[in-house]
């Protein structure tokens, strides 16, 4: 910006100088000006000058202005031209992203509150029961949030499966109960990085899908579609009935996946951003709220399964209780939850302000 206002300037300067070198000299050599015989003298040194030169003796010294001064005039307009129109364009560019940036962070602020709104929406049921009003199993919104329950088991159980394969690994299978309880199979690996990958895999791929798409909410399309994609891959490879024999997995992992991918193929990108936003913040506060649960709960299985920082205080950390495992694991998903709130919406929003 600041050089193409400098180069403005300059193609004026040239513009008016030239002006200035025709319009004055044609003044002074037509005898217009009372000079005390000055423009006679000037009139004879442009004379021998043009003889020089081989210019026509019939033209007139005036015009010899015109010619030389003219052309630089008109190219030095044309450029000052271009970069009054460069100038224009790039602030009206400016304009649009900057009204672009205010509606994302608008949309992001927005799926925020919708996504806390939903989020206690878990209180719901009891609050009306406790008034004494009917809960109509249609009107439940604790049913709203069942399915996301279900997502953040399906992408903690997948952590482990990545986790797994990342370190060298092997992954039989995983599943999701309807209960919202899950169970990874891996074979191999760095059981260290393994152990942790689910609840703070969760917690990392809701930071990381708060970020990515508030701050860049263009690919927000395309990060929806390969979402989709990846989900359906992991559940066709991984993804299998539970002890019980229930779909839970694949339907959650076909489900999800297939209407991500619709979502980035149909829909325009404001309602990308809005929806990755509110399924990121939702995944976020599920992997955290279940860490905080499982600090206080850090000793107990689930069907004679030891949990992740049970495990982890075992194999790796024997000097660490489960609990300060839990309590470790929490303190980092806060952090990176933190942090994507922080980078994709108070720092955006603190700079438009200012």
């Amino acid at each position: 910006m600041a050089v193409q206002k400098f180069f403005r300037l300059f193609w004026i300067l040239i513009l008016l100088l030239s002006l200035g070198w025709v319009v004055g000299g044609a003044l002074v050599t037509s005898g217009t000006l009372d000079d005390g015989g000055a423009s006679d003298q000037l009139r004879e040194d442009i004379i021998i000058f043009a003889d020089g030169l081989n210019v026509p003796p019939e033209l007139h010294p005036a015009l010899l202005f015109v010619i030389t001064g003219l052309p630089l005039a008109l190219l030095s307009l044309f450029f000052a031209w271009r970069n009054y129109r460069a100038l224009g364009t790039r602030s009206e560019a400016q304009k649009q992203q900057q009204n672009d940036r205010r509606g994302t962070l608008f949309i992001t602020a927005l799926s925020l509150v919708f996504a806390l709104l939903l989020w206690n929406a878990r209180g719901v049921d009891e609050l009306l029961l406790a008034q004494g009003a009917p809960v109509p199993d249609s009107f439940s919104l604790t049913a709203i949030t069942y399915p996301v329950r279900l997502f953040v088991t399906f992408v903690h159980e997948a952590g482990h499966a990545l986790a797994a394969l990342l370190t060298g690994g092997q992954v039989q299978s995983f599943t999701v109960s309807p209960d919202g309880s899950g169970y990874a199979v891996t074979a191999g690996g760095n059981i260290s990085l393994i152990l942790p990958a689910g609840y703070l895999g969760a917690a990392l791929f809701g930071a990381l899908l708060f970020l990515l798409s508030s701050r860049a909410p263009s690919m927000t399309r395309a990060l929806s579609l390969l979402l989709g994609i990846g989900f359906i891959a992991l559940t066709v490879l991984f993804a299998r009935p539970d002890a019980s024999g229930n779909m839970t997995a694949l339907i959650v992992g076909v489900g999800y996946g297939v209407a991500l991918a619709l979502l980035g193929w149909l829909a325009p990108q404001g309602v990308n951003v809005f929806l990755l936003n509110t399924l990121a913040i939702l995944t976020g506060l599920n992997a955290v709220f279940d860490l905080v649960h499982l600090v206080g709960n850090a000793d107990i299985g689930n069907a004679g399964v030891v949990n992740d920082a049970a495990a982890f205080s075992q194999e790796v950390a024997p000097l660490l209780p489960p609990s300060v495992v839990a309590l470790l694991w929490a303190a980092i998903a806060i952090g990176m939850m933190g942090a994507a709130m922080y980078f994709g919406l108070l720092k955006p929003a603190r700079n438009e302000l200012a």
